[in-house]
């Protein structure tokens, strides 16, 4: 559906540098009827909004997204309104496939059929819902609301075949009320999609045995499972017929390359395509080069990781409280210089090592070593320098003869300005369809932290030495795969980071992972260890515009071997009091899960997020229908709950029941004091204000949360798992103290 009229943009009036998501959720809600006479006589009557008139005016799309920040010269903080016309041949129900950035709303002929409040960027036929059309003229209003950001959507009617494609995927998710659906609107039970995939057959790959069971007694047949390299290739065909940057990907089981592929282009201009000899930049990839590197020369003898920065560093800052152990596991503190204000403007000129380092090395400190994990490159760029400072080599000449030339990884390195490789990748960006070469950083920046090239045959041999003790001593290696812990004894980022490897669980499967990512660059290096896979994927286009997922390319060749998944399906609830599960829970880096019931229904908001209905689908269980997500709550002794298991794609998290503050009253007079602009770090500001007797706290480009007293200089943010004390001198407000789960930092106070 490309032609509408177009109605709007309807300006939300607010405070501040912009509206909280209360406050954006209730100016989405306000309009419940929309139903506009047309004749082809008389002009159409404008919609009103608070006594302001909005004409109609027609716009027409020649692509698939209806770009409303085109329309409307980019507005934040907005609501459009496209009005269009269905004409049905009879009386029947269809089903509506919508797509929108962000929240979304449907009235047919005058009636709301859909509402679905998200952050989130279009994406064709994301919500999908059956309509009831009526003989002739039906009337279609689409309300789009922009938080912030990119404005559009999409919008059409599903054919059969539309229809039967995605009843094969709902099969694979497991969502048995749109599975059901989707049967009630005419899809056909055995339709096989054009790569082989049944619905039972995608059930059987995402281990949902309840859907396979359901198909089966409604008369399903079973049709193979395609090979998985048929399955792989279908994820990036549609890469064959296009000039695009693309990915090249590779999967080998047991020491044996099962498959490997390139799709799209290396470089657009030179018509040169995508081969598994490609050489892409890997990025962040490079740290686990680096770590076992570092390792390496412990085992040598040549240093040890109880080591401070200040052996290396004489004048590095509280170098005497840095482990090279902090470097590895992100743990020391340190301001990462990637996330500085003025690094993408720098990153494409050239630098010394000396001068990068005292481009961060004076910034203050985001936490003391040790009491916290946060993703740092300034500490891999300094492990680099460490491996030179050691052995008296370049780190890329290190790297190159303890690693690349014995395992022969010949198209490896790092990369510098001066090379001129062959069957290189080159980076790109992509902006509605149209691609240009993305910032080309002068890699003297990444160094350590991911300056190296490589190709998927070369990550496959890496990671098959690297698993095969042919790398590491067997005790570096499990040095290197465990998650270490805090000073105060809990484990580094919820247990899942070694040294320059993430360490996760998939369906059952132990999987070790690292990703990387740069301007015109993503990559991906996975190791299911439990069956010896790998998995290798590397693109050349930022954003993504492929699958980068490696979990679902190992489904389809470990499909068989991993464990079970449980399907979704509502229940009633009416035997269930739901108002227990309320409360906050802690998702870990300040981030809460807010649980609230209303009208016996549960609803779930993540931090700066929309609020979402969550399902109930078993005992103390419940699910999305936004996304693959489910949570349980357990009870302790007392019949109190004290957490969820929270799991989405195939990964769990405990999330624990955060114990509510109580809450004072203080005299709305006091907040003058507080009210100002404090300065965070990192580009980012604080601002502080009062409105209407309450206190809010609002971060450069993040929503505003409400600060609740519970001391007249202490306050908390029921939003997040934070904490704000201000401090005084000579009674005038000077600083802010703000402790987001656990972690402190100091705000001085700027304006």
């Amino acid at each position: 559906m490309k032609h509408w009229l177009l109605a709007g943009p309807v300006k939300m009036t607010f405070t501040g540098n912009s509206p909280d998501m209360q406050a954006q959720e209730l100016f989405f809600r306000e309009d419940s009827s929309f139903n506009i006479t047309v004749t082809s006589d008389k002009p159409i009557s404008p919609y009103v909004y608070k006594e302001k008139k909005y004409a109609w005016k027609p716009y027409t799309s020649s692509a698939d997204v209806i770009d409303l920040d085109t329309a409307f010269n980019k507005v934040d903080y907005a609501a459009a309104y496209a009005m269009g016309e269905i004409v049905s041949p009879e009386k029947k129900t269809v089903l509506l496939a919508v797509g929108s950035d962000d929240g979304v709303k449907v009235w047919i002929n005058g009636k709301v059929v859909h509402e679905n409040w998200i952050p989130r960027g279009v994406v064709p036929d994301q919500d999908v819902f059956p309509i009831a059309l009526k003989k002739g003229s039906n009337q279609i209003v689409i309300k789009v609301q922009d938080i912030a950001g990119g404005w559009g959507f999409t919008a059409r009617i599903l054919d059969d075949v539309s229809v039967s494609e995605r009843f094969v995927s709902a099969c694979g998710n497991g969502l048995l009320d749109e599975i059901n659906m989707l049967l009630d609107a005419g899809a056909n039970i055995n339709f096989v999609n054009d790569v082989g995939l049944s619905a039972i057959g995608n059930a059987q790959i995402k281990g949902m045995d309840e859907v396979v069971t359901l198909l089966t007694k409604k008369g399903a047949t079973r049709h193979p499972v395609p090979p998985p390299e048929i399955l792989t290739y279908g994820l990036y065909k549609w890469l064959n017929d296009k000039d695009a940057p693309g990915v090249a990907v590779l999967i080998a089981k047991d020491g044996k390359v099962l498959y490997t592929n390139g799709f799209g282009f290396a470089d657009i201009a030179r018509k040169e395509r995508i081969l598994p000899d490609t050489k892409f930049r890997i990025g962040s990839i490079t740290k686990q080069f680096v770590a076992s590197a570092i390792l390496k020369l412990e085992e040598e003898g040549r240093l040890k990781r109880s080591d401070k920065l200040n052996k290396y560093f004489p004048e590095f800052p509280r170098g005497n409280e840095v482990t090279i152990q902090h470097l590895l596991t992100h743990t020391s503190g340190i301001h990462s210089y990637t996330g500085k204000d003025d690094f993408t403007t720098r990153v494409v000129g050239p630098i010394t090592p000396d001068e990068l380092v005292n481009y961060f090395k004076n910034d203050p400190y985001d936490f003391n070593p040790g009491d916290a994990f946060l993703y740092n490159n300034s500490g891999y760029f300094l492990l680099g320098l460490i491996i030179e400072k050691t052995t008296g080599k370049n780190y890329g000449d290190f790297l190159k003869s303890k690693f690349f030339d014995p395992l022969d990884m010949k198209n490896t390195g790092v990369y510098t300005s001066s090379l001129k490789l062959t069957k290189e990748a080159k980076g790109y960006t992509s902006e509605n369809g149209r691609y240009e070469r993305a910032l080309d950083w002068n890699m003297d920046w990444a160094g350590g932290a991911g300056a190296l090239y490589s190709t998927v045959e070369d990550l496959y041999k890496w990671n098959e030495a690297v698993f095969n003790g042919k790398v590491l001593s067997e005790a570096s290696l499990k040095a290197a795969l465990t998650a270490g812990a805090l000073n105060n004894g809990q484990p580094i980022s919820n247990g899942s980071y070694g040294f320059g490897w993430v360490l996760n669980e998939f369906r059952g499967e132990e999987v070790i992972q690292h990703g990387g990512g740069l301007h015109g660059f993503v990559s991906q290096l996975s190791r299911y260890r439990n069956n010896n896979l790998t998995v290798v994927i590397l693109t050349n286009v930022t954003p993504p515009e492929v699958n980068l997922n490696a979990n679902i390319i190992a489904e389809y060749f470990l499909w068989d071997k991993l464990d079970k998944q449980t399907s979704f399906s509502e229940k009633e609830a009416a035997n269930q009091n739901v108002k227990i599960y309320e409360g906050r829970y802690d998702f870990t880096n300040g981030a809460v899960m807010t649980i609230t019931a209303e009208d016996n229904n549960l609803f779930a908001q993540l931090s700066g997020q929309a609020k979402f209905p969550i399902f109930p689908s078993g005992e103390h269980e419940f699910f999305w229908k936004v996304v693959p997500a489910k949570i349980k709550f357990a009870k302790d002794e007392n019949g109190n709950v004290v957490y969820g298991d929270f799991s989405q794609n195939g990964q769990e998290i405990k999330v624990m029941k955060l114990k509510e503050p109580e809450i004072i009253k203080v005299d709305p007079a006091i907040f003058k004091a507080f009210t100002g602009k404090y300065d965070y770090g990192n580009n980012m500001v604080i601002t502080i204000t009062e409105e209407n007797g309450k206190l809010f706290a609002q971060a450069t480009n993040q929503p505003k949360f409400e600060l609740f007293p519970v001391g007249e200089k202490e306050y908390v943010l029921k939003d997040i798992n934070a904490k704000v004390t201000f401090e005084d001198k000579d009674g005038k407000v000077t600083n802010m103290i703000v402790d987001m789960g656990g972690q402190k930092k100091a705000a001085p106070r700027v304006e």
